[in-house]
């Protein structure tokens, strides 16, 4: 399913709606749909993890816009869930595609995952939902802009803002509360 009146950014789902899209997929297409929420990376970045990449502490994943490699520890337990979720795989890929010393590709997770969302009657979801989600639910978390950017890959703070879906009115909302919690005597000594 394309992304749909989205000005051309995937719909970001909720926690329990990424749970319900995961649960509608069969393996391997789950466990990729896992790791792109859980590591916040794309689809295509996981459907062609080496094997490699699984070390005992963490997960390498090489980004393909920029072609670096981020380092995902296994530092919660749902990125060892969503490691667990792979079948031991044979040869050089985690997600082996049809072809042999092929991975699988991303069209073939995205037509599955395209069943799912219309059997739960998703729209303006796609495969990019995975990684937009993770990054806002992090930010309405209380987590700070950079450890979100380190996490995501994103080179700078603006491309990621790009990706956190903040409505204008939370927005403005943060700002009245930090205003008014720095009293007049922090504005009066600081200027």
């Amino acid at each position: 399913m394309a992304k749909n009146n989205r000005y051309g950014k995937a719909l970001i789902l909720s926690r329990d709606q990424i749970e319900e899209v995961i649960a509608n997929l069969s393996y391997p297409h789950n466990a990729i749909a896992s790791l792109c929420y859980w590591s916040a990376s794309r689809a295509g970045e996981i459907v062609s993890l080496p094997v490699t990449a699984i070390g005992d502490t963490s997960i390498s994943i090489r980004q393909t816009k920029t072609k670096v490699v981020k380092e995902i520890s296994y530092c919660f337990p749902q990125i060892k869930e969503a490691i667990a979720l792979i079948h031991q795989p044979q040869g050089q890929w985690c997600f082996p595609g049809r072809k042999p010393g092929l991975h699988l590709t991303i069209r073939a997770f995205q037509k599955q995952l395209d069943h799912a969302l219309d059997w739960i009657g998703l729209r303006g979801a796609s495969s990019h939902s995975f990684r937009r989600s993770m990054a806002t639910h992090l930010y309405l978390s209380g987590v700070d802009l950079e450890s979100i950017r380190q996490m995501t890959g994103h080179k700078t703070l603006s491309s990621l803002t790009e990706y956190i879906d903040i409505p204008r009115l939370e927005a403005q909302s943060r700002i009245s509360e930090a205003i008014a919690q720095w009293g007049k005597a922090d504005l009066v000594g600081s200027v």
